[in-house]
């Protein structure tokens, strides 16, 4: 049994390789009946398949170009319409403007007459005002030339009087106080009446310069000698007494010993004006230095505040020597009395140096203070307002 199943087996292979033989023969037999094509043909038919494609992609490619020419084609249609019309708008503009143009033109060539004859006549009203307007500056410049021209020749004359007026108020009133062996200054106050036909004198000096005259003399008895000036060097020969003194400020009140009036006497500084002086005020110091006729010199305040020995005193810039002691120092504006010389600073022990230009001085607020305790300010009172009291009391 086993052997007739494998026979069947061989059997059934055997018929199924030998159909499967003739069918390969079948297909060997038309192979060998169809044309045979080269490499070199294959590459060939390759290429043109190829082209055939690249053909076909181009043509796809123009027929939507051509589907899309036609929308553009449509818009680019739209668009001329557009055009068309704003050119015939802009046809009509320029017409009107070409009229308006035409318009102007014609104004145009009236406007030049028009305006030659406004500009003529503006201009010749302006020309009216011009000439009016240099008249009234050459009227206005000619009298100012001449209110210029006096006003020249009225300064001229009081720059002559304002070397009187500067002698009269500020050398006539400085005096020189003279000793055997020492010489100073000093200044008179406006004589004041005593009566219809007696005048009192008083001088404000420094004390040490009558300590030095009268020496070892009663300051009250002992005349002090009293030179005083007149314009053109002309000189008055006088004698004064102490009516107070404060040594402690360097301080004296004199009288003269005679009943006429003086010609010359200082007018005082009010003690508001004095107490707000300041530095780089400018000042006159008046005395006599060195025995001569009193001398006028020019500086400024440079201190206000500088103290020797506790007492205060005013340093000033203006050239001072031995013999200014008890002038005056005066505002440089005013002609005002604002102190009298003390001291010339000096420098060293042994042999001392005299600085002139740092003179110090006793500020005119210190007498009126003095004299305020002594119940003598008074005497340092204007002569008019002390005129004027005396005639009320009279009454």
């Amino acid at each position: 049994m086993e052997r007739t199943s494998i026979l069947y087996a061989l059997v059934l292979t055997a018929g199924v390789g030998t159909i499967c033989m003739r069918h390969v023969d079948d297909r060997i037999a038309r192979l060998e009946q169809t044309p045979r094509v080269t490499p070199q043909e294959l590459r060939i038919l390759g290429a043109a398949v190829e082209s055939l494609r690249d053909r076909v992609d181009g043509t796809l490619e123009l027929l939507e170009t051509l589907s899309l020419n036609d929308a553009q084609q449509a818009e680019l249609a739209k668009q001329l319409r557009q055009l068309e019309t704003e050119l015939q708008h802009t046809a009509l503009s320029i017409g009107e403007q070409r009229t308006r143009l035409a318009s102007y033109e014609l104004e145009q060539r009236a406007v030049p007459e028009r305006l030659a004859s406004l500009v003529g006549s503006q201009l010749q009203c302006r020309v009216e005002e011009l000439r009016a307007e240099i008249d009234e500056r050459y009227t206005n410049i000619r009298d100012i030339a001449k209110a210029t021209s006096d006003q020249v020749q009225e300064v001229e004359q009081n720059l002559l009087r304002d070397e009187d007026r500067m002698w009269r108020e500020l050398v006539g009133p400085v005096v020189q106080l003279a000793g055997e062996e020492t010489v100073g200054s000093g200044v008179l106050l406006e004589s004041r009446p005593i009566d219809d036909k007696r005048w009192r004198t008083c001088i404000l000096t420094a004390w040490h310069v009558v300590r030095d005259i009268i020496a070892e003399g009663d300051p009250r008895t002992t005349p002090i000698p009293v030179t005083i000036y007149r314009p053109e060097r002309q000189t008055r020969f006088e004698s004064a007494f102490v009516l107070a003194h404060d040594p402690s400020i360097d301080a004296a009140l004199l009288v003269l010993d005679c009943d006429q009036k003086v010609e010359c006497g200082a007018k005082l500084a009010p003690a508001e004006v004095i107490t707000h002086s300041r530095i780089f005020d400018r000042i006159y110091a008046v005395g006599c230095p060195l025995g001569n006729d009193p001398i006028p010199t020019f500086g400024e305040i440079a201190d206000t505040h500088h103290r020797v020995e506790d007492q205060r005193y005013w340093m000033i810039s203006a050239p001072t020597y031995i013999g200014n002691s008890g002038g005056g120092i005066f505002d440089a504006e005013s002609h005002e009395l604002l102190g009298i010389f003390s001291k010339i600073y000096t420098h060293g022990s042994l042999r001392p140096t005299v600085v002139p230009h740092m003179g110090l001085v006793v500020p005119l607020t210190e007498f009126y203070r003095w004299l305020e305790n002594t119940d003598q300010l008074s005497l340092l009172e204007p002569a008019p307002a002390v005129q004027a009291r005396t005639a009320s009391s009279g009454r």
